[in-house]
């Protein structure tokens, strides 16, 4: 019995050849056809009238399934099941969560792409196609581009397909028989299920001997063996010939606006205290101020320090009329940046109760010299 006609194929030596033989084909009247090319042909899809895949939907369901699932993961694990503040920034800080979303949704977008394209749009498992025993696989896997003439619902007169293909330029035409490729069955699945498992186990004992016999072998140890500096270390890299740099100039800490005045006079015009004058504002003035500046400037602000004969300094009095004048801003680059005997003080109050104690110090000064409507 004579093997049944998958179809008659013919080559063409360029893509512009086999757009061109397409339409002419279907003048003839013959519609099922398909074509075999060694790189993707622009505008191939809409000649043979094949309808756009639905891969790509796919693709993009399951892809952003995949980044919604790992953001909500993100957001559980971060949020609800082991919050942990870090650098203080926020629980749920989700511009930290894009890389593995983008991970999770190129992982989802990838398997779904090849198991759909694979097992749903392209029936598999079948491990072979009639036109891969074809004379004409050779040369259509280098640089030929091959049609083919399939039979539709009433057959296939192969004379007359072959005298279609001749006329529009085709060469190397040949008859391509069906091949039935068994792929059911439970001893099929069985075999196929234990080849890969042999495969799996084999793949995995043979890298855990790699890397147990060739342990130095780049990049198996690149991980384990990562490089690195030690506080104070010295390093050769650098000019300086240490590890640890200075930030570059101008480098601003997080969450620190630096002084731009040069002096105070400046600092009281462009500075302005940010604060209200609430309760809790004053209570965290009075606490940074008693553990300062009360030392040198008294609890009251009087400037009769605590200390012994031996400071000689002459502290301010916050009491005085030259103080009550200054603006917040004058008061607030003096703590910051230091004047005459005292030191700056920017680097160990942070500028919010900088602005809290001048709050503070401006209650102690209203308190020692209330107006009358304040004591009515």
């Amino acid at each position: 019995m004579p093997e049944a006609l998958f179809g008659v194929l013919a080559l063409f030596p360029s893509a512009d050849a086999l757009l061109k033989a397409i339409p002419e084909v279907k003048k003839r009247g013959f519609t099922n056809l398909e074509a075999y090319t060694p790189y993707a042909v622009h505008g191939i899809d809409e000649a043979l009238d094949i309808p756009k895949s639905k891969l790509g939907v796919l693709v993009f369901i399951l892809g952003s399934l995949g980044a919604v699932s790992m953001f909500l993961f993100e957001w559980w694990t971060s949020t609800v099941s082991y919050p942990l503040l870090t650098a203080g920034k926020a629980y749920n800080g989700w511009p930290a969560w894009v890389p593995p979303m983008l991970e999770a949704t190129i992982f989802a977008g990838t398997f779904t792409a090849a198991l759909g394209m694979l097992f749903v749009f392209n029936r598999l498992p079948f491990f072979g196609h009639p036109v891969l025993r074809s004379k004409a696989i050779d040369e259509i896997t280098r640089d030929r581009f091959a049609l083919m003439i399939r039979p539709d619902d009433g057959g296939l007169d192969a004379a007359a397909a072959i005298a279609a293909l001749e006329a529009v330029g085709g060469g190397a035409i040949e008859s391509v028989p069906e091949r039935h490729f068994k792929k059911t069955g439970l001893a099929w699945w069985a075999k196929t299920v234990v080849q890969i498992g042999v495969a799996c186990v084999v793949a995995g004992f043979g890298t855990a001997w790699l890397i147990r016999t060739f342990p130095t072998v780049r990049p198996m140890v690149e991980m384990e063996n990562q490089p690195r500096l030690d506080a104070q270390e010295p390093d050769t890299f650098f000019a300086s010939g240490r590890g640890m740099q200075l930030p570059p100039v101008g480098t601003v800490p997080r969450a620190f606006m630096p002084i731009l005045a040069k002096n105070a006079d400046q600092g009281g015009k462009d500075l302005v205290n940010p604060l209200p004058v609430t309760a809790p504002v004053l209570e965290r003035g009075r606490q940074q101020f008693d553990i300062h500046c009360a030392v040198c400037h008294d609890r009251l602000g009087t400037g009769k320090a605590w200390l012994d004969s031996t400071y000689q300094a002459q502290p301010a009095n916050l009491q005085s009329t030259t103080i009550r004048q200054a603006t917040d801003g004058f008061l607030y680059w003096v703590i910051s940046k230091g004047f005459a005997t005292m030191p700056a003080y920017a680097a160990d109050i942070s500028p919010h109760d900088r602005w809290a104690i001048i709050r503070y110090v401006r209650a102690l000064q209203r308190s020692q010299d209330a107006p009358a409507r304040d004591v009515k």
